[in-house]
């Protein structure tokens, strides 16, 4: 959630080898949602500058981005830098290269010290990520070329990370400049979801007429033309179980809902309060519990007036289950086994997990959680679709219990 370029590279894999994945899953009749972070770059003091903190004391040095040595673009913040950018000879500022984002494209360096301030919300610097000024043409024009990259290699839409600290005016303008570059109308599988995770400020950022409230739809339908197309523009209800969003201005189709989600697996993460409506499988969450959470979810969700009609995009999250403190992703590069240089001090070792596994059980307990492959679960969310139930056994997991 630090992205220093919109090129599609990284530790993951090539633009190339993401292409050949999403056209293999759609192959497969499943469609890919990519997580988009519009809102900022990476934070101050973590570029390829050599660093010293105010004091002179500590010293770090320069960080690199997870894409392989020579596919790599340069970056540069302003803080934590006490001398001239060796390439240019100028006083450090923030530079994007690989995004064509220059010093000019940010908000001022301001502390978010306030969460029931909207010009604080949108032009603070969350926890010192440098924030982008989406209201810059160049900066909305930028992103709207990188959402159009993705679409253009088969996504179907995007998760907007923390849009609250993004004004509806800009997500409405970038969304339009998508809208045109897709020849004036935006995929039939399209649809996009904001984070807007909310706690006491709720009422100031999407309760009533409020930022994503009723001024949002407002401004949608403006840019947009139509309520089909500004359907397609949803919000992801950080209440819910606890508090399921409740604004009869704002249609609920236009609203999703989940139970635990990304953004909870790790300790410490995440101030959403499910107050026993719901949990968080990988923190402690008996399994008993976690699917009986997500069978609601589909059978009679809290809030829920019209179950067949309210909330049609529903999410289950399938995760992974850290153990011993080691929270890098299973996919072998964060394994002790890679080190070569002063190795005794490497002790949160992930090796490898391949995540495709025919004959995964959902709820193993170990390894990935595959909440998905839960009969119960997927019954669950077949008799909402009024599906007939399945066995586990044509599913291929008759084996797991």
């Amino acid at each position: 959630y630090q992205p220093v370029s919109y090129k599609l590279d990284g530790r993951m894999g090539t633009r190339e080898e993401l292409r050949e994945l999403i056209n293999t899953c759609r192959g497969y009749g499943v469609r890919v949602y990519i997580d988009a972070v519009l809102n900022h770059f990476t934070g101050a003091g973590n570029d390829m500058n050599q660093h010293r903190n105010p004091n002179g004391c500590v010293k770090w040095g320069n960080k690199t981005s997870s894409a392989s040595i020579e596919r790599q673009s340069p970056f540069y913040t302003h803080a934590y830098t006490y001398q001239y950018n060796p390439n240019t000879g100028k006083a450090p500022s923030n530079e994007f290269p690989g995004a064509a984002i220059g010093p000019e494209d940010f908000h001022c360096d301001r502390v978010l010290g306030s969460w029931s301030d909207l010009f604080i919300m949108n032009n603070g610097w969350l926890v010192g990520l440098s924030d982008l000024d989406t209201s810059r043409d160049n900066v909305r024009e930028r992103q709207a070329a990188y959402l159009v990259d993705m679409l253009s290699i088969g996504a179907s839409g995007f998760r907007i990370d923390a849009a609250k600290h993004m004004s509806p005016e800009d997500i409405s303008a970038i969304m339009k400049k998508v809208q045109k570059k897709m020849g004036g109308k935006l995929p039939d599988d399209f649809f996009v979801w904001l984070e807007v995770l909310t706690g006491g400020e709720a009422g100031v950022i999407w309760q009533g007429p409020s930022w994503y409230g009723t001024m949002f739809e407002n401004i949608l339908k403006s840019d947009l033309g139509s309520d089909s197309e500004v359907n397609k523009i949803k919000m992801w209800d950080g209440l819910y179980p606890k508090e399921p969003f409740n604004n009869p201005t704002v249609s609920r189709h236009r609203v999703v809902i989940q139970n635990d989600d990304h953004d909870q697996q790790n300790p410490g993460s995440s101030s959403r309060d499910m107050a026993g409506a719901g949990c968080v499988l990988v923190k402690n969450c008996p399994a008993s519990d976690h699917r009986n959470f997500e069978i609601r979810l589909f059978a009679n969700p809290n809030g829920a007036q019209n179950n067949d009609n309210d909330w049609p995009i529903r999410f289950i999250l399938s995760s992974y289950y850290h153990t011993h403190g080691d929270l890098g992703i299973p996919d072998g590069k964060s394994s002790c086994d890679l080190c070569t240089v002063t190795c005794t001090s490497c002790r949160k070792s992930v090796p490898y997990v391949k995540a495709h596994e025919p004959m995964a059980c959902a709820y193993a307990g170990s390894g990935y959680t595959h909440t998905h492959r839960d009969i119960a679960v997927i019954n669950a969310m077949r008799s909402w679709m009024h599906l007939a139930p399945v066995s586990g056994a044509s599913l291929g997991i008759g084996h797991c219990g």
